[in-house]
């Protein structure tokens, strides 16, 4: 494999996908970013199996392939190069060469085939609405999710879709938040919980642009989001049941 791009665009590249990079885990591959200039595209990939990201970065690719490098030390070697175009080069499957005017980096690889890719998300349930929206929803609801995993749906955010509203709620068993939105069109009912972490990641990787559009969709175990080049694939946590310690005079009021 062998690729060149810009230094901004990689380091832009890494620092969105670097969200989705574990902190611990017992599996090195998972601590890696995914390289994959298989295609006419170059693609960035982290995945730590419950969060998965994918972004596209403008670049050409010399000679197709796919490597796995590990995230920390890619991060830092990135950031420390010149501010001109970047050649990324991996001979084999087990080593890498980062190369950038007179500043040369080896690093050692894993074999891309290795990597856990994202997982497949059916786009049937699908809604569409602006980034600033989005990122203003997360901002004003946040606060409440709890941090503490003895009640694991306290650390999600309940997104609910009924025809032309979207209601998002959090709580922490002292303070719920509650917010509605009416959407341009009518959709399917849809009720999730997603993650505080993810959509504390999806707020920090968009901009917030009024004009800029994401696509949100929804399985039964997924939620994905679509945006900028960038792809990011959530598990849902479980148990929607649990919802019945909302009380619905909570509601009345917003």
């Amino acid at each position: 494999m062998k690729i060149n791009c810009s230094k901004s665009d990689l380091v832009r590249g890494v620092n969105i996908v670097l969200k989705a990079v574990p902190t611990k885990t017992t599996m090195p591959i998972l601590e890696c970013i995914l390289i994959d200039a298989t295609t006419d595209v170059i693609k960035l990939t982290a995945n730590d199996m419950e969060l998965g990201i994918e972004t596209i970065i403008e670049g050409n690719i010399v000679r197709r392939g796919i490597i796995a490098l590990n995230a920390k030390l890619f991060s830092e070697m990135v950031k420390k190069l010149p501010d001109s175009d970047v050649i990324i080069e991996a001979p084999s499957d087990s080593l890498a060469t980062i190369k950038s005017e007179k500043t040369i980096f080896n690093l050692a690889a894993h074999s891309g085939e290795d990597f856990s890719y994202l997982p497949d998300v059916e786009k049937e349930n699908t809604i569409s609405l602006s980034e600033y929206t989005l990122k203003e929803i997360i901002n004003q609801t946040i606060f409440s999710i709890s941090d503490s995993e003895t009640n694991k749906m306290m650390t999600g955010m309940l997104i609910e879709i009924t025809d032309h509203i979207l209601k998002v709620v959090t709580l922490d068993g002292h303070r719920i938040s509650i917010r509605k939105v009416e959407l341009a069109n009518e959709y399917p009912h849809q009720k999730v919980i997603v993650p505080g972490k993810t959509m504390d990641e999806i707020r920090r990787i968009i901009r917030g642009n009024v004009e800029d559009k994401i696509e949100i969709s929804f399985t039964n175990n997924h939620i994905l989001f679509e945006f900028d080049q960038t792809t990011v694939v959530s598990r849902l946590i479980e148990a929607i049941s649990c919802l019945s310690l909302i009380k619905p005079q909570w509601f009345l009021a917003s």
